[in-house]
């Protein structure tokens, strides 16, 4: 019976220390792998910005500056009535080209036509009266003096011919230059007053760009340079045209000096009021670094850089910017040929953090 007893006891205490051998090496294999995962989590790599970036290559430059106006047509004449009266006809279509000299309407003139025909008459009667006062002063029968009425006599009609016919070459209406007439501000029967604007022609063959300069660029400007001309109707192209006119003297409203440029038009596609832009050359051209102007954030205050990749990195870079064209910048300094620079994803980087380049 006791030995009974013993083997039972021994049975219990054996179960109990394999109880605790489980649990020991149970909670030791809990510790390893939260070791384990610990160990994972602290290796674990910091996640990298995706940026994308451009390598930076010098490429040819010419600094320009960007000049703003309008189409001018290089004659717009308004023509004017010298002589009053009411308007018998047009004789040219408004929009139709015109050569110059060429008629284009006509005030009613019957009495001046009526006038002219007397004034003429009167001028042969005098002219004839003094050819005869002439034969007889050779025979001694007039004074010298009745001579030289008649011949003024003479004259006087004749000026007063010369003017009835001016008079009456007045109500007719001609276009002084080859162009459109663009516009007739009276129509037939209604009366024109002496010296009332009657109709409006333009030539459009060649037109010119006014442009304002500022006043501090005065001195890079030059008669005789070729220019590029744009236009907000044709978005894309360029008409090439020549400086012909320089101010010279400033406009004191907004410091500025106009300058005109002369542009061919055969086709009639520049018309007058349109807005006109030109990149008027300020250097010869020259290798430089160009970027977008996009590229270049404010660091603070006074400082503007970009950011370039190095070993895996954002690297800020201080720059000094120069002139400026079609939406890129001259990197004067601060950048080199072969740096990475980034054009995408700067928004979300720093001095520094991890960045990964996507293609």
């Amino acid at each position: 019976m006791l030995e009974r007893k013993i083997i039972m006891r021994s049975r219990v205490h054996l179960l109990s220390g394999a109880a605790m051998l489980s649990l020991s090496l149970l909670t030791m294999a809990c510790g390893n792998a939260q070791s384990e995962d610990e160990a994972t989590t602290s290796s674990a790599p910091v996640n990298a910005t995706p940026v994308r970036v451009q390598t930076v290559e010098p490429t040819p430059f010419a600094e320009t500056l960007k000049v703003t106006g309008y189409i001018e047509a290089l004659d717009d004449i308004t023509l004017s009535t010298e002589e009053g009266g009411v308007l018998q006809e047009w004789l040219v279509p408004k929009g139709r080209r015109v050569a110059a000299g060429q008629l284009i309407g006509r005030l009613k003139g019957d009495m001046l036509g009526a006038q002219r025909d007397a004034a003429e008459a009167n001028f042969r009667a005098a002219e004839l009266t003094y050819l005869k006062q002439r034969e007889v002063f050779k025979e001694q029968a007039i004074s010298e003096l009745q001579l030289k009425t008649s011949e003024y006599t003479r004259d006087a009609a004749k000026a007063q011919a010369e003017l009835a016919r001016a008079r009456l070459e007045r109500t007719q209406i001609v276009s002084p230059v080859n162009g459109i007439l663009d516009n007739r501000f009276i129509e037939a029967g209604e009366l024109a007053p002496p010296g009332s604007p009657v109709a409006r022609v333009v030539r459009l063959d060649r037109v010119k760009a006014v442009l304002l300069v500022p006043e501090r660029y005065a001195g890079t400007i030059a008669r005789g340079a070729k220019v590029e001309v744009m236009v907000t109707a044709y978005p894309g192209e360029a008409f090439s045209g020549t400086i012909t006119y320089v101010g010279a003297a400033v406009i004191p409203d907004n410091r500025s000096i106009p300058i005109e440029i002369s542009l061919i038009n055969p086709d009639l596609r520049l018309k007058p009021e349109m807005i006109a832009r030109a990149a008027l050359l300020q250097s010869e051209s020259r290798m430089a670094i160009l970027v977008e102007e996009s590229s270049v954030v404010q660091f603070d205050q006074n400082q503007r850089g970009v950011y370039v990749v190095e070993d895996g990195t954002a690297a800020k870079r201080v720059v000094t910017t120069g002139a400026r064209s079609g939406g890129k910048v001259e990197i004067r300094s601060g950048l080199r040929a072969g740096d990475q620079l980034i054009v995408s994803g700067y928004q979300q980087i720093a001095d520094g953090k991890p960045v990964e380049i996507i293609r």
